[in-house]
């Protein structure tokens, strides 16, 4: 063998540990996913407060280092973490019907749930608004992660029964995007008022629709069934599904 041959080999020795390391381990958040989240997107939040699988992964997210993660393992990263943030503050601040209820019986209007920064992640006390519209939005730019950031609430995306991975990432998105496109949650076609209603999702951050495509219709164009996807052809009215805020949870929190 050559000199060149023996100095490839070398630099693939160093840069193949550094590679591995590179990418966060979210099979204890994978675990948790799948033993307590049913196909509905429901959450079993009592269970995953006595699961320490749960809780040692918080802790792993506290020291997380980032800088050196690729794009998707970084995509992948912040997705878990926004989810995880939002299921431990929910198993903390225990809700009785929503994230968003006040101490007014059935006025739901408070935001503190989003915004207060009550955890460390990568080593940054965040709330979960800061890492989906400081990281999430402004930095990744991926108009997807709004169909696998999960509100717990009725009308967000069902809460994946899997943790995002950095080999996995893309293929999960596309596949969450277009299951909640074609969900009552998504879109509903109303053929009688020609009228195309969709998640307030795409009315609060069309913007981030707009950049990637132009408009909301031509980004959810590609995503759409048949029929749907020719309804479009008649011009419809574009309005917004009301948003349901009710907790995602399977019973009451202890």
């Amino acid at each position: 063998m050559n000199k060149n041959g023996y100095i490839l080999i070398l630099f693939s020795l160093i840069m193949i540990p550094a590679a591995f390391a590179m990418a966060f381990d979210h099979s204890q958040f994978d675990q948790i996913l799948k033993a307590y989240v049913d196909d509905e997107g429901l959450v079993d939040y009592n269970a995953i407060a006595r699961d320490r699988r749960f809780q040692n992964y918080m802790e792993r997210l506290k020291t997380a280092g980032t800088d050196e993660m690729t794009i998707d393992g970084r995509l992948a990263f912040w997705i878990n973490a926004y989810n995880a943030v939002t299921i431990d503050k929910v198993i903390k601040w225990k809700p009785e019907k929503s994230v968003r209820e006040t101490a007014i019986s059935g006025l739901w209007t408070s935001t503190k749930f989003f915004t207060s920064r009550e955890h460390v992640v990568a080593g940054r006390q965040l709330s979960q608004d800061d890492i989906e519209n400081e990281i999430l939005r402004k930095q990744l730019k991926d108009p997807r992660i709004h169909f696998a950031i999960v509100c717990a609430s009725s009308s967000c995306p069902k809460l994946a029964r899997f943790a995002f991975r950095q080999d996995d990432v893309q293929r999960r998105l596309e596949d969450k995007a277009r299951k909640f496109i074609n969900s009552d949650r998504g879109s509903r076609v109303d053929s009688a008022e020609n009228t195309l209603y969709l998640s307030k999702i795409f009315d609060w951050f069309a913007g981030d629709f707009e950049s990637k495509s132009g408009s909301v219709l031509a980004f959810i164009k590609p995503y759409l069934e048949p029929d749907a996807l020719a309804f479009l052809e008649r011009k419809p009215k574009v309005e917004y599904l009301r948003y349901n805020w009710a907790l995602n949870a399977k019973k009451p929190l202890k």
